[in-house]
């Protein structure tokens, strides 16, 4: 079983040399270009991407993901409506965003709390140079 994944209290810079993801089950919903640097060649994780149409209840299932991972937007959506999908699917691990910094998380964390409750979400920044 792969170590819990902590609930940050804020949103906080991806720094590759702390991410863990050995073990782990990543579910990666529409990367936007590539998948960031800190992703890339990643050994002794489980990495699935799809587009955000294939998610449905027998993909979450059959996947079973620790974490899902998406950008914040995506052409024709954002992190909103995969939060929205991923709770009407009844998906309760954590969703993580990610994106190039932002002038104030604390609003976009807001909103996608309003979805997703007390369930544990976080935006990573993505500093340009890692994607």
């Amino acid at each position: 079983m792969p170590p819990p994944i902590d609930a940050p209290k804020s949103s906080k810079r991806l720094d590759p040399a702390e991410v863990s993801l050995a073990g782990r089950r990543i579910l990666v919903v529409d990367p936007s270009q590539s998948l960031p640097r800190a992703l890339r060649g990643v050994q002794g994780a489980s990495i699935t991407i799809a587009r955000l149409a294939m998610i449905d209840a027998e993909m979450l299932a059959r996947v079973s993901p620790d974490v899902v991972l998406a950008p914040l937007f995506s052409p024709g959506h954002d992190i909103l409506d995969l939060a929205r999908l991923l709770d009407r699917l009844g998906y309760q691990g954590p969703l993580r965003a990610y994106s190039p910094p932002l002038p104030n998380t604390a609003i976009v964390c807001a909103e996608v709390r309003q979805i997703w409750g007390g369930r544990d979400f976080d935006i990573l920044e993505v500093p340009p140079s890692w994607n």
